[in-house]
C-alpha cells in the first residue's frame, strides 16, 4: 500500500493501478489463510482478524476495479475507508499473535500508510 500512495503522489497512474492489483492479491491470499486457519481448526482469532480485510479488498475489487466510479467523493468512502482501518488492524493484530517483532513491522507499515495517505488527500 505504501507504493500504491507513493505513486498516487507522484501521479504515477499505471504505478497505482499494477500495485492496486498486486496488493489486491495478496489481500485475496489473506482470505486463503483464513479459510486454512479455520479449516485446520485454528484459534478463532487466528481466522476473525484476517477477516476485515479480505472483505475490504472485495469491496475494493468491486469499487476500482470491477465497477470504477468516482466513490471517493461520495458517503460511501467513510464505510470504505473504516473497513480499510479495520483491516489494518485486524493484520496488526494478527502480526502480534505470531511474533511481536512481526506486529511491530505490521504496526510500523501502517503508520507509513496513514501518513502517506494523508498527503496523497492533501497533494
Amino acid at each position: 500500500m505504501a507504493i500504491l500512495f507513493t505513486a498516487r503522489i507522484f501521479g504515477f497512474s499505471q504505478a497505482v493501478y499494477a500495485s492496486g492489483i498486486l496488493v489486491m492479491i495478496m489481500g485475496f491470499v489473506l482470505g486463503y489463510v483464513a479459510f486454512l486457519n479455520k479449516r485446520n481448526k485454528r484459534d478463532k482469532w487466528e481466522v476473525y482478524l484476517l477477516i476485515p480485510i479480505f472483505v475490504f479488498f472485495i469491496a475494493d475489487l468491486f469499487l476500482d476495479y470491477l465497477f470504477p466510479s468516482d466513490f471517493r467523493s461520495t458517503p460511501i468512502v467513510g464505510p470504505y475507508i473504516s473497513l480499510y482501518h479495520i483491516g489494518l488492524w485486524g493484520l496488526i493484530g494478527y502480526g502480534f499473535r505470531f511474533d511481536k517483532k512481526w506486529g511491530f513491522v505490521t504496526l510500523t507499515t501502517y503508520f507509513l500508510n496513514m501518513t502517506l495517505s494523508i498527503i496523497v488527500h492533501y497533494v
